[in-house]
C-alpha cells in the first residue's frame, strides 16, 4: 500500500479545466504528477488573445523583429510553468543553447497548474513588453485576478499562492536569461558592402538597414549559432540571357500585370498600414497558430508544447535569415529593374529595409507553420487575421497551401525574385522540422 503521505492531490477546476497537482514532504521516491496533458487550454488563449488585442491599437506598431523575440520567450516560459504537472515531460533546459536550469516545485506543497501558467504569463508579459501603457498593465492585472479568483474557489487561497509563487520564478528566470542573449536593434557602425550585385537602400524612404546584428543575437538552439541558407544556383549577372535577369524579369512582369486578387493577396500578406490598418507581426502567425489548436480542440499539454516549439521558431528563424542576408547581401528586385530593366516601375508595396535574400516573411513564419504541420497534420486551415475590420477570411486546403500564398505574395509585392521564396521555404520548412524534432512530452 501507498502511504497516504505520498498520496498526490487530484482537483478538477469547473471553468479552467485545469488539474491540480501536489507533492508531499516524506516520500521515499520522487512524486508523481497527475497528467494535466488532457486539461482544457482556455486560460492560455485568452492569454495571447488579450495580447493580440493589446497590440493591436499601439501606434506606432511594435518591432516586428522584436516582437517575435518576446513572443518565443514567453512560450518557453509557459511550457516551463506548466511542464511539472505534465506526467513524462522533459525540461527545456537540456535543449536549448545556454539555458539555465529551471526552478522546481516545492515538494509537500500542492499546485494548481492554471496559477502557475496565469502567474507567468502576466509576468513575462509585463516584463518583455516594455512598450505597454498603463491602462495596458491593469487589464493583464486584471486577466490574471480574474483567473486567480475562479482558481481560487476550487482549490483554495494556499495553493494558488504556491503555484503563483512558482510561475513567477520560471517567468523571472526566463526574463534573466533573455536579457543575456545579445539582441541587437541598431544599425549603428554598419557600413553596406559595395560589389556587383549589392544591396543598397530601396525607394521610397531609403530607410536604414534593420536586423544587422540579429545574427549576434543568442539562438535558442545551438545548430542556428552557424545556420544560414545556401547560396543561389546562379550567379549576379546584368546579361538579358543570364538567370539572374530572368529572375527579375519575372517580378517585373508580375507586377506590370497584377490581378486584384493577387494584389489582396499581397497585402494580405504585408500586414501593413499601421494601427487600425495592418496588424503587428507576429499577430498574424500567432492567430494562425490558435486557429489550427482550436479546430483540432488541443489539450492544455499539446498547447503549452506546440507554443514552445512555435517559440523556439520565432527566436531562431529570424535569427538565421537575417544572418543569411546579411551574409549575401543581396541588390532587390526594384533596383535591379530601375537600373536594368525600366526606371519608372514601382513595386506594389514599400521594400523592407533589408537585403533580398532569403526572404523575411518566409523565413519568419515557414518554421513556425512546419511546426504546425508535424504537431497537428497539414490540416485546412481558415486565416481569420483581419475578422477585426470587416475582412472576410481567407481558406485553405492544407497548411503548406496556405506557406505556398505566403511565399508568392512577397513576389507580387515586388520585394523577392521567384527563386528566393522556393529556397527559403524549403530551409524554413527544414529549421521548423528540426525544432518539431525536440522531444518534450511522450506521444
Amino acid at each position: 500500500m501507498i502511504n497516504r503521505q505520498t498520496v498526490t492531490h487530484l482537483f478538477v477546476l469547473f471553468f479552467a479545466g485545469l488539474l491540480v497537482f501536489g507533492c508531499k514532504q516524506g516520500t521515499t521516491e520522487p512524486p508523481q504528477a497527475p497528467d494535466a496533458s488532457q486539461a482544457k487550454a482556455d486560460l492560455v488563449f485568452d492569454w495571447y488573445k488579450l495580447m493580440a488585442k493589446l497590440e493591436l491599437r499601439n501606434n506606432p506598431q511594435p518591432v516586428i523583429l522584436a516582437n517575435n523575440r518576446n513572443y518565443a520567450y514567453v512560450g518557453v516560459g509557459l511550457y516551463e510553468a506548466v511542464r511539472p504537472g505534465l506526467r513524462g515531460a522533459e525540461g527545456l533546459s537540456s535543449k536549448l543553447y545556454q539555458m539555465p536550469a529551471m526552478p522546481a516545485p516545492a515538494q509537500g506543497q500542492d499546485f494548481v497548474w492554471g496559477a502557475s501558467a496565469n502567474a507567468a504569463l502576466a509576468s513575462l508579459f509585463k516584463q518583455l513588453f516594455v512598450n505597454l501603457s498603463a491602462a495596458d498593465k491593469v487589464r493583464i492585472d486584471s486577466l490574471e485576478t480574474a483567473y486567480n479568483d475562479k482558481l481560487t474557489a476550487v482549490a483554495g487561497r494556499a495553493a494558488v499562492d504556491q503555484s503563483q509563487a512558482f510561475g513567477r520564478s520560471v517567468a523571472t528566470t526566463i526574463y534573466n536569461w533573455s536579457s543575456t542573449d545579445n539582441f541587437n536593434l541598431s544599425s549603428q557602425g554598419y557600413v553596406l558592402p559595395v560589389f556587383p550585385g549589392s544591396w543598397v537602400l530601396t525607394p521610397p524612404a531609403f530607410a536604414a538597414p534593420v536586423g544587422c546584428y540579429i545574427k549576434d543575437s543568442r539562438p535558442f538552439l545551438a545548430s542556428s549559432l552557424t545556420a544560414t541558407a545556401p547560396p543561389l544556383p546562379f550567379p549576379y549577372s546584368e546579361n538579358p540571357s543570364s538567370a539572374f535577369y530572368q529572375e527579375a524579369m519575372a517580378v517585373y512582369q508580375s507586377g506590370r500585370t497584377l490581378t486584384s486578387d493577387q494584389r489582396d493577396i499581397a497585402r494580405w500578406w504585408a500586414d501593413a498600414g499601421g494601427a487600425g490598418v495592418g496588424v503587428p507581426a507576429p499577430y498574424h502567425t500567432l492567430s494562425i497558430v490558435a486557429q489550427v489548436m482550436a479546430s483540432k480542440q488541443a489539450t492544455l499539454g499539446q498547447v503549452v508544447e506546440a507554443y514552445a516549439k512555435v517559440g523556439i521558431a520565432m527566436k531562431d528563424g529570424p535569427i538565421n535569415t537575417f544572418r543569411a542576408k546579411y551574409q549575401y547581401n543581396l541588390i532587390r528586385p526594384v533596383t535591379y529593374i530601375n537600373r536594368n530593366i525600366d526606371p519608372t516601375w514601382v513595386a506594389l508595396l514599400a521594400t523592407p529595409p533589408y537585403p533580398e535574400y532569403p526572404s523575411g516573411l518566409v523565413g519568419i513564419t515557414a518554421p513556425v507553420m512546419q511546426v504546425l504541420v508535424r504537431e497537428f497534420g497539414d490540416i485546412p486551415v481558415t486565416d481569420n487575421a483581419y475578422g477585426w475590420r470587416g475582412s472576410a477570411p481567407r481558406q485553405y486546403a492544407s497548411i503548406s497551401q496556405m506557406m505556398e500564398e505566403q511565399s508568392i505574395s512577397r513576389i507580387y509585392a515586388g520585394f523577392h525574385y521567384p527563386s528566393t521564396q522556393t529556397i527559403s521555404l524549403q530551409v524554413g520548412r527544414s529549421l521548423g522540422n528540426t525544432i518539431a524534432d525536440l522531444k518534450l512530452l511522450p506521444k
